[in-house]
Formats: structure tokens, C-alpha cells, sequence
């Protein structure tokens, strides 16, 4: 059976699908920032918003198609496909930010991992949401069809995870949201081109529930709806740049009044830092804010990429500054790298341990509460802790 398309709901498709991949990753972008119970929400939301672009997109689509016979679509498989679509992506999402590797080879894995459960969520969501159709039609698919459209969202997946986290920036994120946006509607195209529809003599009557175009229509102008504010929610400005934090305590009027003319924390010089008692305060972003912290609260600091790692206490902190820049500001202060990748304020310090040919201080906040002591700074680590 032959069919053709509404360019028009064709080119909406597209659309709500790239403004869907804003939303879901712009929502998650900030997640290792986040305590525990915020992120688990902000995870739902992001797959929420995605998942349900990803469904929204494939139902315009089917809109948008032009058959010689009327069809509907099974209520069951149609609410499965949207659920399943926001299950998978919402661990794809989440995969990202487990584990606190930040090697390279880590990374990799956890960028694979995580393009490819979005990607086989695309995949799924289709094939669930295809078999939702009925009518005097069958639908068949062709082992090529499934196979080139599988690879096209696995790929494209894992290729949008690594641009939308190699650097926090709204140009990365946009083009992430783009490539994710047209790779979600190639895989759609992509599958229906190696799809038959062929039609049957007589119309089957099903016991299920069924749900006729004119509703479906409704439900998905409804969830494209949500997908729409979202997007314009989520991609206004960065305010990261303008607008900085009242401190605590402080009236909140006092976050949007013009800020008196005053530098961030300067880098001091070994010398410098260690000859004065001003307080010193470090920077870290979230929510599009830039906030800040006295540097005597946080307990360890760890190199991510060009970027560190605040631990106050159990919570952790993004900071935009690299580690080095971050040991110059605490020089002469009561830091001291025990590692790479870590610098701890030995007030903090609770013990010494030593696992086998491993080092390791006990210090809140990073996983298990360990800081790891290379080998080359156990002496001065020891000395410093008296022991």
C-alpha cells in the first residue's frame, strides 16, 4: 500500500523533537551538582520531557502520514510505548552521572552506555507505538529497516551524550539537542521508508480500546503542548553571567539588585595567600547561578576534566575552575594534594588509612568518604597530619 506525507506535520515533527532534546538535556546538565534527592527529581523530569518528546514526535509523524484507509490505535500499546519511552531514556540519563570515575576510559564508557539506552529507547518507542496501529491493514517490517534505523539511533545517541557533556555550555547543549532532535525523527523516517502496509479484504474487530486519529490528535497536540512550554521554560538566557547569589541570609531582593562594583576571589600567589586572613570564598555553578563557598567548609576538591569538584560535607558543588587554579587560591591555607586529582583541608581530615599498598584519607564527601594518597605524597601527608 502506498502512502505519502504532510510536509508540514512532517517538519512539526522534527521540531517537537528537537525541542524535546533541549528540555531533557538541559534539565539534566546539572545533575552531579545536585544532593541525591534532587537529582533523583530532576532525572524524572529530564526523562519526562524527553521520553515524551520522543513519543510526541513519532505520533506527528504517524499524523502526518497519508494512507488510502482509515486507522486507529490500540490504547494498551500506545500508553505502553510512552511509558517505556521514559523509562529507558530516564537510565540513559541517569547513566551519565554514575560512578565517580573521571578517567577517560570511565567517561567513554559511561557516554556509550548512556547514548545507547536513549538510543534503544527511540527504537523501542517506535516499534511499540507501530503496533499500536489497526485497521483493515497489516503492518511488516523488513530486517534491514530495523537494523539501519537501530544503528542510526545508537550511534547519533552516543555521539549527542559526548557533546552534551564535554562542555556546560547553551551552544554545546543546542547542538546536542539539534543532532538528538534529527536523529530522533531520522530514525522514524528511517524505519517507516522499509515498512509495508498491506491491506486485508475485511476489518478485524479488536476487544481493546482503541483511540481513532481525531483523539489521538488531541492527545498528541496535548503533549506536544507540555513538550513547547518546557522548551521555552528551560531555554531561556544563562543568567550565570549577570546574576550572582545573595548570600545566605541575606533579603532576596538583594540576588536581582545591581551588585556593587566587586572582583571575583583573585588567584593569590603562595606568598600572598599565606600572609593574609581574609576570607576566601570558591565559586561553583548551578541552576544557571554562580554561587559561592567559604573555602574553610569544603572538605576535599576533585579534578573533573578542565573543571573541579567542591565537597561540602555529603554535598557537592561544580566548579569552573581547574584544579591548579583552585590550588593557587588556597595556597598557604590549610590544603594540601594528596593526589592528581585531590586536594584536601586537613581540618576536615577524620584518619589515616592504609589498604594494603593503598593510602587513603577519610574526609566527608567524596565516594565512601575516601580521598586516595598517591604514593609520592605519603610522607608529606604523614607530616602534616603529625603521624
Amino acid at each position: 500500500m502506498l502512502f505519502s506525507y504532510d510536509p508540514m506535520m512532517v517538519v512539526a515533527s522534527v521540531l517537537v523533537a528537537i525541542m524535546a532534546s533541549f528540555t531533557g538535556l538541559r534539565l539534566a546538565g546539572d545533575l552531579s551538582a545536585l544532593p541525591v534527592p534532587a537529582r533523583r527529581l530532576r532525572i524524572a523530569e529530564a526523562a519526562c520531557a524527553l521520553g515524551g518528546g520522543i513519543w510526541s514526535m513519532h505520533f506527528v509523524g504517524m499524523l502526518a502520514l497519508r494512507l488510502p484507509v482509515s486507522i486507529s490505535y490500540d490504547a494498551l500499546n500506545t500508553l505502553s510505548s510512552v511509558l517505556v519511552s521514559i523509562l529507558i531514556t530516564g537510565l540513559g540519563l541517569s547513566f551519565v552521572h554514575m560512578g565517580q570515575s573521571d578517567s577517560k576510559a570511565g567517561k567513554l564508557w559511561r557516554t556509550a552506555v548512556s547514548g545507547t539506552l536513549i538510543g534503544l529507547g527511540i527504537v523501542t518507542m517506535h516499534y511499540i507505538g507501530m503496533r499500536a496501529i489497526a485497521g483493515n491493514c497489516l503492518v511488516e517490517y523488513g530486517p534491514t529497516g530495523i537494523l539501519l534505523s537501530s544503528g542510526i539511533a545508537i550511534l547519533s545517541s552516543i555521539a549527542v551524550v559526548q557533546i552534551a557533556y564535554r562542555r556546560r555550555t547553551l551552544l554545546q547543549l543546542s547542538l546536542a539537542a539539534v543532532l538528538l532532535g534529527i536523529t530522533i525523527s531520522s530514525m522514524h523516517y528511517t524505519a517507516m521508508a522499509f515498512t509495508r502496509i498491506v491491506p486485508v479484504s475485511e476489518l478485524i474487530a479488536l476487544a481493546q480500546p482503541m483511540i481513532q486519529d481525531s483523539y489521538l490528535a488531541l492527545i498528541v497536540a496535548l503533549a506536544a503542548f507540555v513538550v513547547c512550554g518546557l522548551f521555552l521554560l528551560t531555554a531561556l538566557p544563562l543568567p550565570a553571567t549577570g546574576w550572582i547569589a545573595a548570600p545566605a541570609g541575606a533579603p532576596i531582593a538583594a540576588a536581582f539588585a545591581a551588585p556593587e562594583p566587586q572582583a571575583l576571589p583573585q588567584v593569590a600567589s603562595p606568598r600572598a595567600a599565606s600572609e593574609t586572613t581574609e576570607r576566601l570564598r570558591l565559586p561553583y555553578e548551578q541552576g544557571g547561578l554562580t554561587f559561592f563557598v567559604d573555602a574553610t567548609r569544603v572538605t576535599a576538591i576533585q579534578a573533573e576534566g578542565h573543571y573541579t569538584r567542591l565537597y561540602e560535607g555529603q554535598e557537592s558543588h561544580f566548579c569552573p575552575w581547574s584544579i591548579s587554579r583552585v590550588e593557587e587560591a588556597v595556597a598557604g591555607r590549610n590544603f594540601l594534594r594528596t593526589h592528581r586529582s585531590f586536594l584536601v583541608n586537613l581540618e576536615h581530615a577524620r584518619a589515616f588509612q592504609r589498604k594494603h599498598d593503598k593510602v587513603f584519607l577519610m574526609v566527608p564527601g567524596p565516594e565512601d568518604n575516601l580521598v586516595p594518597v598517591s604514593r609520592g605524597h605519603v610522607p608529606e601527608v604523614r607530616k602534616a597530619l603529625g603521624i
